[in-house]
């Protein structure tokens, strides 16, 4: 018996995500299955419902199993940090829907499978600039000594944010010019979609900026705030600590920057952005510096062999595994719980060794 528009179970938002996904059209949607563009809006409107052949169409054409839309999910957007960033770039519209569409169905596929999992509580505290005076350094080093983070450089940033309780996610960003964004939901740990395609130095430098956003910016800030330039003074003193690398910057030369990177696994560049904001080079030797590594081509891509060892994250695919070894799931199961087809499912997650414990 057909199904009626009434009795059949079907969340509108997650029509829309799953379209803007696939980087598909409204218009060419309805084209491509025969429909009117004012039935398709209506029904991601919620006007009318779909009928069981309809709704079989659309997750054939989407390449998403049918639970997908039946989900009593909610759609959220990207978080603060972002809509500030992207205010002060020029990507296209329809380049940015897809990946934001992309990033929610990872949030929503990720928060199934942490049901199941014991991460402890995140060890993220807000800490609000207004109330530091705006002493950013201050906010850095207060959450190195919360973490016991070791003086000299950090050696594996991407250890030390999974291990607060966050989450870093590789992610293809196709092409368009972005390192990061991160999503931070309520009872969900921060979770740092990232760009592993960069040099690792400045994949290092991403997170850590990543990370002063999580840290500091929970709430619209005031028409002066720049929050990106906060997040990059929170990232620079959190990998470079002005007490600790005050000292080495003095007499700054190329081969001299290249030294100082292999110990502290910071760009040259960040060395001497670093070095400029604490007054150890004046604009004469800064301007010089800048013209050498251009002269080398260093401030395009440094040299390989100064690049800081690869930083692999492991929670997500210790999280599959727990799910794999101890909950007995097939990849089958993993897919049907994140209502993903097998092949997407596969391509997207992985799993090696775990060290996670279970929802008891």
């Amino acid at each position: 018996m057909q199904v009626t528009y009434d009795e059949l179970p079907f969340n509108k938002q997650l029509l829309t995500l799953a379209r803007e996904s696939r980087g598909i059209s409204q218009i060419e949607l309805a084209k491509s299955l025969g429909l009117s563009q004012g039935k398709m809006s209506k029904i991601e409107n919620g006007l009318i419902g779909v009928t069981t052949e309809e709704l079989e169409n659309f997750a054939k054409y989407l390449d998403y199993p049918v639970s997908f839309f039946q989900r009593n999910e909610k759609v959220h957007g990207v978080g603060l940090s972002e809509f500030y960033h992207r205010k002060r770039q020029s990507v296209p519209q329809k380049s940015l829907n897809k990946i934001y569409a992309k990033l929610e169905a990872r949030r929503m596929e990720i928060s199934l499978l942490l049901k199941s999992v014991d991460l402890g509580e995140p060890d993220f505290h807000y800490m609000d600039p207004d109330r530091f005076n705006g002493d950013i350094p201050q906010i850095a080093a207060t959450i190195r000594a919360a973490w016991h983070i070791p003086q000299g450089p950090i050696q594996n940033v991407v250890e030390v944010i999974e291990n607060a309780g966050g989450i870093i996610i590789p992610f293809d960003f196709e092409g368009v010019n972005i390192d990061a964004i991160t999503m931070f939901h309520p009872n969900t740990p921060p979770l740092v979609f990232t760009n592993f395609d960069r040099p690792m130095d400045r994949i290092r430098f991403t997170l850590c900026h990543e990370l002063g956003h999580i840290i500091m910016h929970r709430k619209p800030p005031d028409e002066e705030t720049d929050i990106e330039e906060q997040a990059n003074i929170f990232a620079s003193e959190f990998l470079m600590p002005k007490t600790e690398i005050i000292a080495s910057l003095s007499e700054l030369t190329l081969k001299k920057l290249a030294s100082l990177k292999l110990y502290w696994k910071v760009a040259m560049s960040a060395l001497l952005v670093r070095a400029s904001t604490l007054g150890k080079v004046n604009a004469g030797q800064s301007k010089y510096l800048w013209e050498q590594l251009g002269k080398h081509g260093y401030k395009t891509k440094e040299p390989e062999e100064l690049n800081p060892p690869k930083e692999t994250p492991y929670m997500l695919e210790e999280v599959i595994k727990l799910h794999q070894e101890e909950l007995g799931y097939s990849s089958s199961d993993l897919s049907r719980t994140l209502h993903l087809n097998d092949l997407e499912f596969r391509k997207m997650y992985t799993a090696h060794t775990s060290h996670l414990r279970l929802v008891k």
